[in-house]
C-alpha cells in the first residue's frame, strides 16, 4: 500500500487548489473527489445504525451530542460491506456531479468479496482508478473531517485547509459565475459546516499525521506553505518558481481555478482574499464574526465588526429558497438561536 494523502475542508475553502498543486509534484498522484458517495453512504449507514435519518450527513451540527467520535471510529473499524455495494455506488457516481475524477479502469465483479473496515474500502475504491507509479497517492474530499481521526490513526497523511468564513459564505452564496455550492443556503448552515474543520483541528492538532493551514497563507506565500506541506509528507520540496508556467491537472493540461469571484486563472492568485467585502452586507459580516468568534480568533483572522449576541438573536437570512431538506429560516429558528447563544457564552468564558 502506497503512502496515502487525504485532503479535506469546508467546500469553497481551497481544497481543490491544494490538491492540484500537489498533483504537480513528481512523487505524488492526486485524485479529486474520486468516490464522494463512499463517504456519504458510510456516514449515512452509521447514522441509521443509531436511529438518525438525515439528508446532509456531512454537514455536522457542532452542538450535536447524539454520538461520540469514538463510536464513529469504531464503526469505521468494523464496517462490513460487499464489493457489490461498491460497484453499485460507483455506478451511481457515473452521473453524480460531486465525483470529479472518474474511474479509468474496469470495475471488477467479485461480488462475493467482503471488505471489513474503512481502510479496506478505501483501498478497494482506489483500485477502480489507474494510479500512477508514484511514492504517494492522494485523494481530496470536502467536508469529511469526521473520518480524519480514523485516517490519521491508520497512517494517512491528512491535510485540512481553512479559509476565512466570510469569504466561504460569499463564495457559496454569491458566486459571480458558476455555482459550486448549489442554491443559496442559510448562513448558519454553512458556518456550522465550516466550524467542523476547526473542531477537528483542535481535536487532532497534536497528531503527527495531521497538517493544517489557511488558504490565505497558501495564496500569498505559496512556496513557504508548500515547503511545510512537503516536509510534513516527508518528500522533496517543490523547486523554486515551480508554478511560473501555471498549474497543471493530472492529465498534464493547464488547470483553470474553480473560483467564484474572479476570472478563472491557471496561476496561484490572492485576488479573492477579502472579496466578501464586495458582496456581504454589514449584518451578514457581523453575524458570521459573532457565530465564528472563537474559531476566527484561533485561526488568527481579524474582525471587521464587534461580535455580539444581539446579532445572533435578530439575524435573518434573505433570498434563501424553500428546500425539502433545509428550512429556509434555519438561521433564525429558536432552537438554533438558543444553541448558538449557549455556545457563544461558553466560548466567551
Amino acid at each position: 500500500m502506497k503512502n496515502k494523502i487525504f485532503i479535506t475542508g469546508m467546500g469553497r475553502s481551497g481544497t481543490t487548489l491544494i490538491e492540484k498543486l500537489l498533483t504537480n509534484h513528481p512523487k505524488i498522484d492526486m485524485l479529486s473527489q474520486p468516490f464522494p458517495l463512499v463517504f456519504i453512504s458510510l456516514k449515512s449507514m452509521f447514522l441509521e445504525s443509531i436511529g438518525i435519518n438525515e439528508y446532509y450527513v456531512l454537514n455536522n451540527n457542532t452542538n450535536d451530542t447524539k454520538y461520540t467520535q469514538e463510536e464513529f471510529d469504531k464503526f469505521l473499524s468494523n464496517v462490513n460491506i460487499k464489493q457489490e455495494f461498491l460497484i453499485n455506488l460507483f455506478a451511481k457516481m457515473q452521473q453524480y456531479s460531486g465525483q470529479y475524477t472518474k474511474p479509468n479502469s474496469l470495475i471488477r465483479t467479485e461480488t462475493d468479496k467482503g471488505f471489513y473496515n474503512f481502510n479496506e474500502i478505501f483501498e478497494a475504491s482506489l483500485n477502480y482508478f489507474s494510479l500512477k507509479n508514484k511514492e504517494f497517492t492522494g485523494t481530496k474530499e470536502t467536508m469529511c473531517e469526521e473520518f480524519l481521526p480514523y485516517l490519521c490513526n491508520n497512517q494517512f497523511k491528512s491535510i485540512i485547509i481553512v479559509r476565512d468564513p466570510r469569504d466561504v459564505v460569499a463564495s457559496a452564496n454569491y458566486p459571480k459565475g458558476e455555482k459550486h455550492f448549489g442554491s443559496k443556503k442559510p448562513i448558519l448552515f454553512i458556518l456550522r459546516t465550516w466550524i467542523k474543520s476547526i473542531n477537528y483541528i483542535r481535536l487532532l492538532q497534536k497528531n503527527k499525521n495531521l497538517f493544517y493551514f489557511k488558504y490565505e497563507d497558501l495564496v500569498t506565500a505559496p512556496y513557504e506553505v508548500l515547503a511545510k506541506v512537503t516536509d510534513f509528507l516527508g518528500t522533496t520540496p517543490f523547486e523554486k518558481n515551480h508554478f511560473e508556467k501555471g498549474i497543471y491537472d493530472r492529465d498534464g493540461e493547464l488547470w483553470k481555478a474553480n473560483t467564484s469571484f474572479d476570472t478563472k486563472t491557471s496561476f496561484i492568485s490572492s485576488k479573492s482574499v477579502g472579496g466578501y467585502r464586495n458582496v456581504l452586507s454589514d449584518d451578514e459580516i457581523n453575524y458570521i464574526e459573532s457565530i465564528c468568534k472563537s474559531e476566527m480568533e484561533l485561526m488568527g483572522y481579524n474582525f471587521d465588526t464587534q461580535p455580539n449576541k444581539e446579532i445572533i438573536q435578530t439575524f435573518k437570512d434573505y433570498g434563501v429558497e424553500a428546500s425539502e431538506h433545509l428550512d429556509k429560516e434555519f438561521s433564525s429558528l429558536k432552537e438554533n438561536i438558543e444553541q448558538e447563544i449557549k455556545r457563544y457564552d461558553a466560548t466567551a468564558n
